[in-house]
This record gives structure tokens, C-alpha cells and sequence, in this order.
């Protein structure tokens, strides 16, 4: 992982902590990676199925 990711992550972590809605994250908790590199993962998209 990158600094830059990484760095990235733990904002999106604080600012979930602190309030934002999980859905203006721009990483991915779940899979430690940018959002929109795992936007179709079908645990996003059909999170029933796990």
C-alpha cells in the first residue's frame, strides 16, 4: 500500500468516526484500496449475497 492510500484511509476513517456517511468515503474499508477500484466488487453491489 501506498503512503498516499494509506494516508487517504485513515482520513476516510477519522471523518467516518467523526460522522461522515460511510458512502462519501474515497477508499474502501473492506478491501484497503482506492473506492472506485472496487465499486462493482459484488460485495458492494450485491452485499445480500455474503
Amino acid at each position: 500500500m501506498d503512503q498516499k492510500l494509506a494516508a487517504a484511509l485513515k482520513r476516510d476513517d477519522d471523518a467516518e468516526d467523526a460522522g461522515m456517511h460511510p458512502d462519501e468515503r474515497s477508499t474502501c474499508w473492506t478491501h484497503q484500496c482506492w473506492a472506485e477500484d472496487c465499486a462493482d466488487d459484488p460485495m458492494h453491489t450485491h452485499p445480500s449475497a455474503y
